[in-house]
């Protein structure tokens, strides 16, 4: 009888390898933009369900997941490229910014998140809340922009563009 091999060590990924890209162009002709300056990118999913149990199951509760809801809260700094008396402000943190503080149907953002490691992560519309700007004398300009899903997150995975 042979003894089974130990299972090999697990590796923690580090979060730092995360990326969020905004599509600045249109759902036919995408044009994804990243958002610079993040310090948090924490993705939520929410489950919605219903209780199922009935007289079969002996006593023991049963649920069903009916719906899920996702949501992304991003942080980080606000900040430009160029010089000081030219500032060139980042284009993906304009384009949330502009998308979050619309209403309607103009708050919509298509948003795609992956780890820049293994290139895997998702990708949704959802609608931008935007809030930020200010802090105290010694700080650096923060902003915050609550994404919340409107419809399904899907796999995605990155493909770079080859040289």
């Amino acid at each position: 009888m042979t003894t089974p091999a130990p299972p090999a060590q697990l590796k923690k990924r580090a979060v730092r390898f995360q990326r969020l890209e905004i599509n600045t162009g249109t759902e036919e002709t995408p044009n994804w933009v990243p958002v610079r300056g993040l310090t948090s990118i924490p993705l939520e999913l929410s489950p919605e369900e219903v209780d199922t149990s009935d007289f079969d199951s002996d006593g023991w509760s049963d649920s069903l997941t009916t719906f899920r809801s996702w949501t992304l809260n991003v942080t980080g700094f606000e900040g430009f490229t160029g010089e000081e008396a030219s500032p060139v402000e980042d284009p993906g943190q304009e384009a949330l910014k502009a998308a979050g503080i619309a209403t309607g149907s103009d708050a919509y953002v298509q948003v795609r998140m992956y780890r820049t490691d293994n290139n895997k992560g998702y990708q949704g519309r959802g609608s931008a809340n935007w809030s930020g700007t200010g802090g105290d004398v010694k700080g650096v300009s923060p902003f915050n922009c609550n994404i919340t899903g409107a419809g399904a997150l899907t796999p995605f995975t990155y493909t770079p563009p080859t040289p």
